[in-house]
Parts: structure tokens; C-alpha cells; sequence
């Protein structure tokens, strides 16, 4: 079986250990959910390319977020998932949609569901994409970040080349925008380098494994960021930073 799915497929349920596609649907509701609201009682997916009847439940499902090329570019693991019903006939050119119960983990990042078309796209070719989503979704947008940054196989360490890595203080607003620039600083558009202060450690813990290249952080608008960031947080950033003999200069 071809592992490219049908164009228009974003999203697909295999079971994981021998990799069958139970269903593969263009969108999805009720798996990306505020953590403060009582999820749905299933998932649908939305206009589905592939539904197989005979397979209707698995203890070992995966949820994967499908890229242009057809390879996974995000990916969810579930658990158990059994079809709801069965999926309702479809005349010529329509795509029915499918409900499954989810018996295990659904996403906390509400967001998450709208960042994902962008990195099944390709992901973000230039820097500052993310400023563009309102702060509250910048958590959202983090999520996708590092679950795409591991699920391509790379690891948390630095990957760019720059010697300086320069960050807009003016556009952080909450700590997940601060991670979100500094990833995009360090590894570029989409990159990941830490979402919180032991993630940050780990990442330049790495660096410092993989390359003797130095390391330094040119930090615009600093002033704004501590705003936001709080003067504690700030300062444990600067800290973590020093820790790994990066030199942070701030303006």
C-alpha cells in the first residue's frame, strides 16, 4: 500500500503497530479541545478519503497529521479508539465524515487545529509567522513546533548556523512567544529550542555536546520582554544562558 495519502488528506488514525489506516479525513473536530471544557463524546473526522469498515477499534491507535508529500509531519499517540457507527453512505463526489471514540488522549492546545495546515503545507518559510496569531494561540503554535520538530526526528539542540541569535523582544508577549522566538532565533522559521526553563538547559546542554561553535544572543527590546516575562523569569533565562557560557547582549 502507497504511504502517500489521497490529495487533501490532513489527518489520519493507523493502528500503530502495523501501521493500517483505519480512516483519513480531510479536517477534525473534538480532538483539539480547551483543557477547561468537557470534550465531545467523539472525534469526527471530516470528510473522509479512506474509512475501512472492517477494522473498527485498536488498543494502539496514532493520530497523524499529514504533510503535503504524504510523510507525517506531527504525530498524537491514543490509545484505544473504537468506531462510533458506522460512516453514512456518500453519493458521487461527497465525503462522508466518521466519528471514533478516542478512549485515551485528546489535545489541550485548542489552537493546535488551525496551526497544523501550515506545517502540512511545508511550515513557515520566513521568520515572525507566528506573531500573526493572537498571543492566546501562541501556546498552540509552540505545541506545534516541538511535536513537528520531534516527529521529523531531530533532536533539542541547535541546528542553525548563525554565531548570533537575534531575538525581538517587542513581539514577546507571554513565555510560550518567548520560546517561540527564541526557536525561530537559533533554528530558523519553525525551530524549536526549548519551551520552558529545563527544556532551555537541555537544548544548550546539547549545543554544547554537539559543536564548539560559540553562541550568542543579541536580545532587541529586552525591556518589553521583561514586562511581559516578569524581572524573575527574565533574570532565570539570563541565567540558564550564562550557565552554558552563551554571552547575552541586550538593548
Amino acid at each position: 500500500m502507497s504511504s502517500t495519502p489521497p490529495q487533501g488528506v490532513l489527518y489520519r488514525l493507523v493502528d500503530a503497530e502495523s501501521r493500517h489506516v483505519l480512516v483519513a479525513a480531510e479536517d477534525i473536530r473534538g480532538f483539539f479541545v480547551d483543557p477547561e471544557e468537557e470534550p465531545p463524546p467523539a472525534v469526527t473526522f471530516l470528510r473522509t478519503h479512506r474509512c475501512d469498515p472492517a477494522r473498527r477499534r485498536t488498543e494502539n491507535a496514532r493520530l497523524e497529521v499529514v504533510g503535503r508529500d504524504g510523510g507525517t509531519v506531527g504525530a498524537y499517540h491514543i490509545g484505544r479508539a473504537s468506531a462510533a457507527a458506522p460512516g453514512p453512505s456518500a453519493g458521487a463526489g461527497e465525503r462522508p465524515d466518521a466519528d471514533w471514540t478516542f478512549h485515551g488522549h485528546t489535545c489541550e492546545y485548542p489552537e493546535a487545529g488551525r496551526i497544523w495546515p501550515r506545517w502540512a503545507d511545508g511550515g513557515p518559510a520566513e521568520p515572525g509567522e507566528w506573531t500573526r496569531c493572537p498571543s492566546e494561540a501562541h501556546e498552540s503554535w509552540l505545541h506545534v513546533v516541538q511535536t513537528a520538530w520531534f516527529t521529523a526526528g531531530r533532536r533539542a539542540t541547535r541546528y542553525g548556523t548563525a554565531e548570533t541569535a537575534v531575538i525581538d523582544g517587542s513581539t514577546v508577549t507571554t513565555r510560550d512567544s518567548f520560546y517561540c522566538a527564541l526557536g525561530e532565533a537559533v533554528n530558523g522559521p519553525g525551530g524549536y529550542f526549548g519551551s520552558n526553563l529545563d527544556a532551555l538547559h537541555d537544548c544548550l546542554r546539547s549545543m554544547r555536546r554537539d559543536s564548539d561553535r560559540p553562541l550568542g544572543v543579541l536580545w532587541h527590546d529586552a525591556a518589553v520582554s521583561r514586562e511581559a516575562l516578569g524581572s524573575a523569569y527574565t533574570d532565570a533565562v539570563v541565567s540558564v544562558f550564562a550557565e552554558s557560557d552563551v554571552d547575552v547582549r541586550v538593548d
